[in-house]
């Protein structure tokens, strides 16, 4: 939110070199002043898009700040039904070795069983942006299978197979089924 704040008084200003591509495409340095209106709208309806998306972002930001480094931050700034749990994790000089080596989800995983309140409602802010992806890819898909020409109701499973990370064995189907022979 900040950068797009930052992005768009440097537009206003004239000043493109936030957008490289843009900055060294322009002629004589100088950007149009319908561009440069253009630019400002759409980087504030951006904005008012991450706001409607996530509109308690800055008050949940002071809180998630355990999320990053639950061993250099304030358990006041936790919410109150993780505390106690907080405090422990805090302490737990083990868990602090560990954060140290581990990226942030596998530690979170990793302490899910010992600490689950705090590391669900990790886990729960970790996932946000890769859930909304996830979703978005499903519904480009959808709209790429379901077309005027195959209006099918039921696209359940066309849909698991385009959006499934598991490959086909063709080969290995095709040598269990037996060819229909002539009679």
């Amino acid at each position: 939110m900040a950068k797009l704040d930052l992005w768009k008084c440097r537009i206003q200003q004239g000043n493109a070199a936030s957008f490289r591509n843009l900055d060294s495409g322009l002629a004589h340095g100088n950007l149009d002043p319908e561009l440069k209106i253009l630019i400002i709208t759409h980087l504030s309806s951006l904005k008012a898009e991450f706001t409607k998306y996530f509109p308690d972002i800055d008050d949940m930001r002071e809180s998630w700040k355990f999320i990053r480094n639950p061993f250099q931050c304030e358990f006041a700034n936790v919410a109150e039904e993780i505390q106690e749990e907080f405090l422990e994790l805090k302490f737990n000089s083990t868990a602090k070795d560990e954060f140290n080596y581990l990226d942030l989800e596998t530690f979170w995983i990793k302490y899910h069983s010992v600490y689950p309140l705090i590391s669900h409602q990790a886990l729960r802010v970790l996932t946000m942006f890769g859930s909304t992806y996830l979703c978005e890819t499903a519904f480009s898909t959808l709209t790429t299978i379901k077309t005027k020409y195959r209006n099918r109701l039921d696209v359940e499973d066309d849909l698991h197979c385009a959006l499934s990370n598991i490959k086909p064995r063709i080969q290995d189907l095709v040598s269990k089924k037996q060819c229909q022979v002539s009679h």
